[in-house]
Order: structure tokens, then sequence, then C-alpha cells
């Protein structure tokens, strides 16, 4: 078995995990509470994976002004595509599905491809680091699928659709990791340092924007600052344990 295929097989482990977030959404009826907690819950946990694995070493060891500018242009990326989102769902012929938040299905996708682009490079390294990092991630990227698929399944969007997107959640793990084992493994170290920071900026501006918002839109519950704290404290355990 070639080390591409092994990539393949620690990527399928991880959007397997991921996807069934989604059929557990859609067995049960779940209100508003519970998928505001899993928001607050995966914020935390994309919030530590961005402090704690991605920009330290982008920080430490990349072009600062290059890393600073992408960071910045990366936020301004998702604000751009939430504008055309939003601009798309005010035409008329797509007024039934207006309360579908597009930002933030589109934030949480490529929060997974950004995922599975990391466990494809965790792998250039060695198959068992890929290995752990798919295991970890896969642990917080299921609160994800659950949470997408329960908002979609709330907001009216039809079953087919909803399918849909539990597939997009399996090609985006798989094709990110295919993206970062067999592009990103040639580039050089500043120019995957870039790109990590390009991927940071967007993923923290997912959370302010499109996760949190969400969360809160009918009321943030009490606990809601334990859970983000929660997420973040447990990514930081997980990443204390596969060091």
């Amino acid at each position: 078995m070639t080390e591409f295929q092994l990539v393949l097989i620690i990527a399928s482990i991880a959007a397997f995990f991921t996807y069934l977030g989604a059929p557990l959404a859609e067995a049960f009826e779940v209100p508003h509470l519970v998928i505001s907690a899993a928001l607050q819950f995966a914020a935390g946990v994309i919030m530590a994976l961005v402090a704690f694995s991605l920009m330290p070493p982008a920080i430490r060891l990349g072009p600062l002004t290059w890393v600073l500018g992408a960071f910045f242009v990366g936020g301004l990326l998702y604000v751009i595509l939430e504008y055309v989102s939003v601009w798309a769902l005010s035409k008329p012929d797509l007024a039934q599905d207006n309360s579908a938040s597009l930002g933030l299905y589109i934030g949480i996708l490529v929060d997974l491809l950004i995922d599975g682009m990391v466990i494809g490079i965790g792998s250039t390294l060695t198959i068992k680091t890929g290995l752990l990092l798919a295991l970890g991630m896969s642990i917080s990227t299921a609160p994800l699928a659950f949470v997408i698929t329960a908002t979609a399944k709330r907001q009216g969007v039809p079953r087919r659709r909803r399918r849909l997107l539990s597939f997009l959640f399996i090609a985006a793990i798989i094709g990110g990791a295919v993206i970062g084992y067999l592009v990103l493994r040639n580039q050089s170290l500043e120019v995957r340092l870039i790109l990590v920071a390009l991927a940071s900026g967007f993923l923290i501006t997912t959370i302010t924007q499109g996760m949190i918002p969400e969360a809160n839109k009918e009321g943030e519950p009490g606990f809601a600052g334990v859970l983000f704290v929660g997420g973040i404290s447990l990514y930081a355990l997980m990443t204390l344990g596969l060091q």
C-alpha cells in the first residue's frame, strides 16, 4: 500500500466520524438551545485550533508582514463571501431560502476543508502524525456536522439538500487532505505559513460573523460562555496529548 493510499484511509476515518454528526441531527428534533450550545462549543474548538496550532508557528517562523496581511485577507474573504450570499438570497427566486445562513454553511465547510489540509500536511511528516491529527480533529468536527445539519433542518432546508451537505462534509475533509498532501508539501515553508495565516483569518471571522451570531439568534443560553471555554480547553488538552 502506497503512502498516498494510507493518507486517503486516514482522511476517510476523520470524514466518517465527522459525518456521524449529520444522521444524529436528522434522527432527533433538536431545539435551538442544543444547536446554540453545540455552536458555542465548536466555536471554542476552532478558536483554539487557530490560537494553539495554526498562528503560533506562522508568526514565529513565517515572514511576519505577509503572515499578518494574509490573516487580514482571510477575514476579508469571509466578509465578501457572506455579502455575496446575502445579496444572492435577496433575489425573489430565492425568497423561500431567505432564512438559510449560507455564510455559516460556507464557513463551516471551509473549516472542514482546512482541517483536511492539516491532516494531509501532517501525513507528509509521518503517517502516525496524520492519523493522530485525524482522530483528534474528528472529535472537534463532528459537532460542526451536527450543527450545520440541525440548523438546515430547523430552517426548512429540503432533505435532499441536507443530504448533499452531509456528502460535502466527507468531500471537504478528504479533498483537503489530498490538497495538503499532494500540493502543499512541495511548497516552501514560507508559502505554507502564509496560507495557514490566510485560513486562520477566515476561521476567526467565521466564528465572530457566522457561528456566534447564529448561536445567539434567539437569546444566549446562560452556559454559553462555559461551553465556548470548554471547547478551547478540550482542544488544548488534545494538543498536549498529541505531542
